[in-house]
């Protein structure tokens, strides 16, 4: 999920980017888990934008801007935040959480329990811009899905495949990877902070208690 602002609050108070793409992926886990049987693999979709350079985002999202949990779980937590910047800032940046969740995962589970994070890369055509500006949400569905013949974008078909190998396995990836399309690859250098790991783990798991 993609706001324009980073003020958008969900019923029980927490803001809404980090809810979606942070939260609900936890207590999803943590209410299946005592369900899985090894072997089974958990894929988390993360994103290129948590890189926070040209070279992956093409300047259309800036990179994360890392806080403490508490404030990231909560509104206002970006300069600005009722702008497009803030919103945008608040995706990469849940982007980064997810990845650490995932290292959080390749720790904890039990063994035989996989946990991998997925990058589909930039998959225009898809409703993630729904909550944009009109000529935004128009580019995205007409205009930029032309990029997917370039090596820049990623078709809606070509995601789903990807998807499927990974979490059937067929890229050989270890608990705790990066797939990144259909390659296993490091995350950016910042994404491995074994300190906001725990630090990040703690926080939503106070945060999803019954």
């Amino acid at each position: 999920m993609q706001y324009t602002n980073a003020l958008t609050e969900t019923p029980d108070g927490f803001e809404s980017t980090f809810t979606v793409n942070v939260l609900a992926n936890h207590l999803f886990v943590r209410l299946l888990q005592d369900r899985f049987a090894a072997p089974a693999r958990i894929v988390i979709t993360a994103s290129d934008t948590h890189f926070g350079d040209f070279k992956h985002n093409m300047g259309m999202v800036p990179g994360p801007a890392w806080k403490s949990p508490d404030v990231l779980a909560r509104t206002g937590a970006f300069p600005e935040p009722h702008t497009v910047v803030a919103g945008r800032t608040a995706y990469s940046t849940s982007k980064l959480a997810a990845i650490y969740l995932v290292h959080e995962y390749a720790r904890r589970l039990p063994a035989g329990i996989d946990a991998v994070a997925y990058n589909p890369g930039f998959v225009p055509g898809t409703g993630l811009a729904r909550n944009a500006d009109p000529v935004s949400r128009f580019a995205m569905r007409r205009i930029l899905p032309v990029m997917t013949l370039t090596p820049f974008a990623t078709s809606r078909d070509a995601a789903g495949r990807y998807l499927a190998d990974v979490v059937l396995g067929t890229p050989q990836a270890p608990t705790g990877s990066y797939v990144d399309r259909s390659r296993v690859d490091r995350s950016s250098e910042e994404s491995y902070d074994p300190r906001r790991e725990g630090e990040l783990w703690d926080a939503v798991e106070r945060f999803t208690a019954a």
